[in-house]
């Protein structure tokens, strides 16, 4: 396997959508994560991953393996209220690999790459959000080293 990381153009967002399965795995969560599938941009608007494509403060890394999109990872700089002491933090947006790659370290390659860019920009801390319905990416995350600091909870009225 070859697999080389490198930004994200916009004219691999065709292939960024193909790949991305999230929405399947967000069918089995909260009704709050459910993905709207009439929602169309604007006329004029990026679309979600245009805006980490092309967006500043955004990123968005592919992985390739001899030119094929096996995987991909969003991120970007979140500013954060005053009050709070840590004003900036690193905030993983979604990681996508490939099935057929997974388990080959191509989300390790991809973090390398958002790690070294949160580096650059003097951050100290990254998050990330994990569905409580997801143990399977809880435990990945937690092997990475992050740890659980928040719940967040609803309740339909």
């Amino acid at each position: 396997m070859q697999t080389t990381i490198r930004k994200a153009k916009k004219e691999d967002v065709a292939r960024i959508k193909k790949l991305d399965y999230f929405d399947e795995i967000l069918k089995k969560c909260s009704p709050l994560d459910k993905l709207d599938t009439k929602y169309k941009p604007k006329k004029g608007e990026k679309d979600y991953y245009e805006k980490f494509v092309s967006g500043r403060n955004k990123w968005c890394y592919v992985a390739e393996d001899r030119k094929k999109l096996v995987g991909f990872v969003t991120f970007n700089l979140e500013k954060r209220d005053l009050w709070w002491k840590v004003k900036k933090v690193g905030y993983i947006d979604l990681i996508v690999i490939d099935k057929k790659y997974c388990g080959k370290g191509i989300s390790k390659l991809l973090l390398n790459k958002v790690y070294q860019i949160f580096k650059e920009k003097k951050l100290d801390y990254i998050k990330l959000s994990v569905q409580k319905d997801n143990p399977k990416a809880h435990k990945i995350w937690t092997k990475q080293g992050f740890k659980d600091f928040k719940i967040d909870m609803y309740k339909k009225i």
